[in-house]
């Protein structure tokens, strides 16, 4: 995004970082936010967030992001655990729900949005954080899919989020400027 932080990118008033903080800590008493920036940046974004916070910094800077799963392992409190990126602001906590009570002793679910597989903004089993160090360190892979090749999950089809997020918004990643210029109107046009 042009060096820009997609994380304090804005909708109206408010951050991206700021608008996942509040849907994440409204079904969440744990959040851990991976950084390799001075977690003083984001004093405003996590300002009267109910939950508790923790910064972790990656165990090897800019190495990939199972380096930052890997990182957040040691913190990990609850025994689901959602994973999330900063570029999702339409994150729906109902899809979070759903996803949860998924899990059913599975180690993930993998939402299949459009035909492809997400990594990210699903939900995992704190014992699959494990299964994540031996990947990384013992494999030397650092792809989150070479992690959850090896565990039990389960696919969830868009069919069934769409009952809880009908235009699946919460896997719209603002990656580019267009994309956010999308987000943008989405934003303005719901206002």
């Amino acid at each position: 995004m042009g060096g820009n932080d997609k994380a304090f990118l804005k909708l109206g008033n408010k951050t991206f970082i700021r608008i996942i903080l509040e849907t994440v800590s409204s079904v969440s008493n744990q959040i851990i936010i991976s950084t390799n920036k001075d977690k003083e940046i984001y004093k405003e974004a996590i300002k009267n967030i109910n939950s508790k916070i923790i910064f972790v910094k990656d165990i090897e800077k800019y190495k990939g992001p199972l380096n930052a799963v890997v990182s957040c392992e040691p913190y990990i409190e609850n025994d689901t655990v959602f994973l999330t990126s900063c570029d999702t602001p339409f994150l729906k906590k109902e899809v979070i729900s759903l996803l949860a009570k998924k899990l059913n002793g599975y180690d993930c679910l993998i939402p299949s949005i459009n035909g492809r597989h997400q990594s990210l903004n699903t939900v995992y089993t704190k014992k699959s954080f494990k299964i994540a160090k031996n990947v990384y360190f013992e494999e030397k892979k650092d792809a989150l899919f070479s992690w959850i090749d090896k565990l039990n999950k389960k696919i969830i089809y868009e069919e069934e989020i769409k009952g809880f997020d009908k235009n699946l918004l919460s896997y719209l990643s603002i990656n580019t400027p267009e994309l956010y210029k999308k987000a943008l109107d989405i934003f303005y046009s719901v206002q």
